[in-house]
């Protein structure tokens, strides 16, 4: 058995915590620099794979209107640096956070990875596609103002699109605006948004426009607690929120269900990292399950009927969650298995959901796990569908190194006579897949020869032959620029599989900006885009060791990226350094930004033959590359 992997997750003003890797290795194949036509296929078509199955109920919390609540909201100021005003410690972190933190530094990684890709670079570019628009959202100070909040790091991005809104949920705060990037609806905290006393330990937002029905989903989870006998007190909560209409500004009935899973082993438990996807049936919640007094206990999938749970409200029938516990695979222990969706106009997979995993066991590894869950027709039966999974051999990745950033002003760093903290990229997992054309499109950070951090990417081709799966690689290839680093990728593509591969990026010449390239039929083309320059290094107080200890080991960023496709544009999001946004301890904002997808030639490529000046964009339909919105 390889050593379990396990990730830091979020983190209060005190939280220690790191991400530990397991030691196995894996042998690697030699790394493609660009876009690369493959054949290569599955080790093995796969079996029906054992995978313990169980039910649970599920439970409606509430109602909620967004429009309401962020008309009601109290927010409480949070008091912003002054230069040469005086910093004091926050108080300690709570009893979660240290169980958590003694349970992740047990799994720190030792040692390097063996083999790292050696990708050639691209060029790096200021010029924006033609057309392309975009502003300055929310950030640490807008989301620590709202009913509970506080500062917290990473800035977890959380972003979907549809019916001309665009919605924003970061950290613990969800937000909507229009198309043009007008705020409809200010930061609403998790508080209220999932109607709970405290926002202790919420964390991983999340959100879904299912265009198919016209229905938004926004989710969170909280961990639970336990008292000095180990006994559970609170249990842990995954929640999930449909909206009754098709307005995301509206109304809301709010789910959940209990992840404590205390009937196991290492358990009483928590379902961290609660990845969202779906297809036509059902709406999928894959989790990593931590021990809330001891280690990590592998992946956990919950598969719920779409009919039903928007339904629900109105029949007042709620569906059963469905529980698929997934404990080994070749790689060792699972983690995270990321669920597709599908972007508008889209066939969805015929009564099938895929999941794509890296192997987060390893310093490096060359092969990737494909799950489908099969039959979601009958998730609306008391009868569960069936998981089945393959791996298949791909190009080299590696956990990737810390990012460097661009020096400049830190006047929180410079309180406390602290160095300039590195970015941390935190692993090499595949994270938000796409389902398109019959195609899976994939991505994952990965380390480089070099010490910087690229992106692997995969445009996976999976074949059922009744319950047999395979999957082959249709192209692949690795996105790189000279030393600057590229951290958490996300694929977002229309339904012909045309987009934008995006990222956030920083590096010794550059602050931690938002950035971009083409994505067509096979693959990324043109040169690495900056959408808008950062202005600052990170500054936030998870960058030094007076706020989070000695084991921390950089900056948190975010845990992810985003995108959505609307009406013939694709709405991009990442974290950034801006001006303005900044308390104490924290200067992170996002950045949303929006684009036409890329023009298909074979012999031009136009972002370098045609481009815009980011000082030239027009005001609309997002507006301005600095638009602050302040709620």
């Amino acid at each position: 058995m390889k050593a379990s992997s396990v990730r830091a997750r979020w983190l209060k003003v005190t939280a220690v915590v790191a991400m530990g890797v397991g030691l196995a290795t894996a042998p690697m194949s030699s790394s493609h620099a660009g876009p690369v036509a493959a054949a290569s296929a599955s080790v093995a078509s796969s079996s029906l794979a054992k995978i313990p199955v169980f039910t649970l109920p599920l439970k409606k919390v509430g109602q909620v209107n967004l429009s309401a609540l962020a008309k009601s909201q109290h927010r409480t100021r949070v008091a912003a640096h002054r230069q040469g005003a005086a910093i004091t410690r926050p108080a300690a972190g709570s009893t979660r956070h240290r169980i958590v933190d003694q349970v992740l530094i047990t799994h720190r990684p030792k040692g390097t990875p063996k083999t790292r890709p050696s990708p050639a670079t691209v060029a790096l570019s200021g010029k924006n596609v033609p057309g392309e628009h975009g502003f300055s959202a929310m950030g640490g100070i807008q989301q620590a103002q709202t009913t509970g909040g506080r500062d917290l790091e990473p800035p977890d991005q959380g972003l979907c699109a549809g019916g001309g809104y665009v919605m924003e949920f970061i950290n613990d705060a969800i937000a909507v605006y229009d198309g043009n990037g007008d705020q409809l609806v200010a930061p609403v905290s998790s508080v209220s948004a999932f109607r709970q006393p405290t926002a202790d330990f919420f964390a991983d937002p999340r959100c879904y426009y299912d265009a198919a029905t016209k229905h938004w989903f926004f989710q969170e989870f909280i961990s639970g607690t336990v008292n000095g006998k180990g006994k559970l007190v609170v249990p842990s909560t995954q929640f999930e929120a449909v909206s009754n209409t098709a307005d995301p500004t509206g109304s809301y009935t709010v789910y959940s269900w209990n992840t404590s899973d205390s009937a196991t082993a290492g358990c009483p438990c928590f379902g961290d990292y609660d990845n969202l996807g779906a297809d036509a049936n059902g709406i999928y919640v894959a989790t990593d399950e931590f021990g809330l007094t001891s280690g990590f206990n592998g992946v956990v999938i919950y598969a719920i009927s779409k009919e039903q749970i928007e339904n629900a409200a109105t029949t007042g029938i709620l569906p059963p969650v469905f529980g698929y516990r997934l404990t080994h695979d070749p790689f060792g222990q699972p983690l995270i298995v990321a669920p597709t969706s599908t972007p508008p106009g889209a066939k969805f997979a015929r009564n099938t959901e895929y999941f794509v995993e890296s192997n987060g066991d390893a310093l490096n590894d060359n092969h990737l796990m494909v799950y489908a869950l099969l039959g979601t027709d009958l998730l609306g039966n008391p009868a569960p569908p069936k998981m089945v999974r393959t791996e298949v051999s791909t190009e080299a990745y590696a956990v990737p190194a810390n990012a460097m950033q661009k020096p400049g002003p830190r006047p929180l760093g410079k309180a406390f006579q602290e160095p300039a903290g590195t970015i941390q990229t935190d692993f090499d997992a595949e994270m938000e897949p796409t389902y398109a054309g019959g195609q899976i499109y994939a991505e994952l950070d990965t380390g480089t020869a070099s010490g910087s951090s690229a992106v692997d990417w995969f445009i996976l081709k999976p074949t059922l032959t009744g319950s047999k799966l395979s999957a082959g690689v249709a192209h692949q290839g690795v996105v790189a620029v000279k030393d600057t680093s590229l951290l958490y990728p996300y694929t977002a593509v229309d339904a012909q599989g045309v987009g934008y591969l995006l990222f956030s990026l920083s590096g010794p010449g550059n602050y931690p900006s938002p950035a971009y390239i083409a994505y067509g039929a096979t693959g990324p083309t043109g040169p690495v885009i900056v959408a808008t320059p950062g202005s600052a290094p990170a500054d936030g107080f998870t960058c030094y060791p007076a706020f989070v200890g000695p084991f921390e080991g950089g900056c948190r960023w975010g845990d992810y990226s985003m995108g959505a496709v609307m009406n013939g544009r694709v709405y991009m999001s990442t974290e950034m350094i801006p001006q303005g946004f900044r308390d104490t301890l924290t200067n992170w904002s996002t950045f949303i930004w929006s684009a036409p997808p890329p023009a298909q030639s074979a012999t031009v490529t136009h972002l370098e033959v045609v481009a815009a000046s980011s000082k030239a964009r027009p005001a609309s339909p997002l507006r301005g590359p600095h638009h602050c919105l302040r709620g």
